[in-house]
């Protein structure tokens, strides 16, 4: 897992924090004004979901003299642009309350008609997965912690040669350093061979925001892969309608050989560092700015990305469980690259390596909506921006839009339906391995039906189209049927009774 990265980012956002922590705890927060007031028929304040699990809580409850200090206004959250929250498709009121600790065992079947990914021959293919599963739940007053981590072994039917242990670990903690401050560390890590994985992080997005997600939009052929993003966040709200915050996030993609036949994949690495400042005009209205700098680096493929970005925000609050929010604004790229040229003349091997190098301006923004109900909910993002290549390119121009809608059809069914697009387009064509831009539109379909109060089954489906072109050669266009089937069951037992 990427733990270099977070400790580096966390010892950073500690020596922030405890600045910040003997600042605010010297300077109280002005009195809220009026307006900033909510009315006693005000169902919610802005800013937040209808109902705050414990992890939400954490941070945000505090002891009695802490609450005094804090008296006013409900706290302002990270603006949704940037919310790692903000891509859930939970229902309001959802998540366990207390301490738990959490286990079981999964078994899933996953098949997959084109296993490479090309145009043809396809080739299709089962693999079958089974993983125990524990986890913990700890809630108290100022601190929330979830750790979740399943291990097991995926058998494919096609490559034997790909059996190998599946693994996948998160880790979520949220810590209330004053009435004011709040720290945010959290961490996912995934080790898989196949589709599953990739297919449900494009569908119900990942840990991050919409202004730092990866790139969703491309599918690789049958591969191990190992994925790991992680962020760590703090915030400072300094007045009752201001809030400031800093974060950084590390994401690493890293692909093992694929089977004859399949395209070259690029692993690459990610490092952003985001800061920004929200400003709450009325109870349903805040707007604000955000800096980010992000670095792409790429393997094998020498090339380094470097984007400043300037986004002005505004989200709008329209009920306590709807909210939309859009951003744009300038972006700079400084792109570095090395090109490799090779030359035999008899009996001597030449290789030359070229240094490029290429600044530009582009615009970047996007828009996002969030509703969650007691039996829906629904998301939907769309963005433009520069962003890794996602195995297949290098730095891209993005262009992608996601959405979902899941419902809860009984008490013990829910049906979630989910469509994706997007547009990667290189930004420097001749570092790529093979293709130059690739687009993708796919349609999920997933249910899920609980038995009795241990188990869960899962049926799911998703028809897949990719168009990948390249200068020199003619374009491909790639389309996948894939379909999986998950049995699982689980425990929980209360932790401190």
């Amino acid at each position: 897992m990427n733990f270099r990265l977070l400790s580096r980012i966390g010892v950073a956002l500690l020596c922030i924090a405890e600045a910040t922590v003997a600042f605010s705890q010297t300077v109280p927060p002005p009195a809220p004004t009026p307006e900033d007031q909510p009315s006693q028929t005000q169902e919610q304040t802005p800013g937040q979901t209808q109902e705050q699990t414990p992890a939400a809580d954490a941070g945000q409850a505090a002891d009695s003299g802490e609450q005094n200090a804090a008296a006013g206004p409900p706290p302002m959250q990270t603006p949704a642009p940037l919310n790692i929250d903000s891509n859930s498709l939970e229902f309001s009121g959802a998540g366990a309350r207390g301490s738990y600790l959490r286990g079981g065992v999964m078994v899933s079947a996953n098949y997959d008609d084109n296993l490479l990914s090309v145009s043809s021959p396809r080739v299709g293919g089962m693999s079958y997965t089974i993983a125990p599963t524990i986890g913990v739940d700890i809630s108290r007053p100022r601190l929330s912690l979830e750790v979740n981590y399943g291990g097991g072994y995926t058998f494919n039917q096609r490559f034997s040669a790909y059996d190998q242990s599946a693994q996948s670990a998160e880790i979520d903690l949220r810590y209330r350093l004053s009435p004011h401050v709040n720290l945010r560390i959290y961490d996912h890590f995934t080790l898989t061979t196949g589709f599953f994985n990739q297919l449900q992080s494009g569908v119900s997005g990942l840990g991050s925001g919409v202004v730092q997600q990866p790139n969703l939009g491309v599918i690789t052929p049958f591969t191990r892969r190992t994925d790991d993003l992680g962020t760590a966040e703090l915030t400072y709200q300094y007045s009752a309608s201001d809030i400031v915050g800093v974060s950084a996030t590390g994401d690493v993609s890293s692909y093992g050989q694929p089977p004859a036949g399949a395209p070259a994949l690029v692993d690459n690495q990610s490092e952003e560092g985001v800061a920004f400042y929200s400003h709450r005009f009325t109870p349903r209205n805040s707007s604000g700015i955000v800096y980010t700098f992000q670095r792409l680096t790429f393997d094998p493929v020498i090339e380094t990305v470097d984007t400043h970005s300037m986004l002005l925000f505004h989200s709008i609050y329209l009920n306590r469980n709807t909210v939309v929010s859009f951003f744009a604004g300038p972006e700079y790229t400084q792109l570095n690259s090395e090109v490799v040229s090779t030359s035999i003349t008899l009996p001597y091997v030449t290789v030359t390596s070229v240094a490029t190098s290429q600044d530009r301006w582009s615009a970047g923004g996007g828009a996002s909506f969030d509703w969650k109900g007691r039996h829906t909910s629904i998301r939907a993002s769309g963005s433009r921006k520069v962003s890794d290549g996602g195995g297949l390119l290098t730095a891209v121009d993005l262009t992608s839009g996601i959405g979902a809608v899941r419902r809860q059809l009984t008490r013990n069914s829910t049906l979630e339906v989910g469509a994706l697009y997007a547009s990667s387009h290189a930004i420097d064509a001749g570092a790529t391995t093979t293709y130059d831009d690739v687009k993708t539109v796919s349609g999920s379909l997933l249910w899920d039906q609980t038995i009795g109060r241990s188990i869960t089954a899962t049926l799911g489906y998703s028809r897949d189209y990719q168009q990948q072109t390249a200068a020199a050669l003619p374009a491909q266009s790639i389309n996948h049927n894939r379909g999986w089937i998950t049995i699982a069951y689980h425990f929980s037992r209360p932790l401190g009774r």
